[in-house]
């Protein structure tokens, strides 16, 4: 029982580490690409943005 109890607080532990880890860090820069393949930066604005995405056929 002891162990039983011992190996699910170290999964809990590294579940925690891991999630800690992946919601630090440096924040890149967020970009995408307009009709004429230009590289527009998303990150920044002072003002909010609304992205359209379309498919399609042609």
């Amino acid at each position: 029982m002891k162990r039983m109890k011992k190996a699910l607080l170290i999964v809990i532990v590294a579940l925690t580490a891991a999630v800690l880890a992946a919601c630090g860090g440096e924040e890149e820069d967020m970009t995408l690409q307009n009709e004429e393949w230009e590289e527009i930066s998303i990150s920044g604005k002072d003002k909010p943005t609304v992205f359209f995405h379309f498919t399609g056929v042609g």
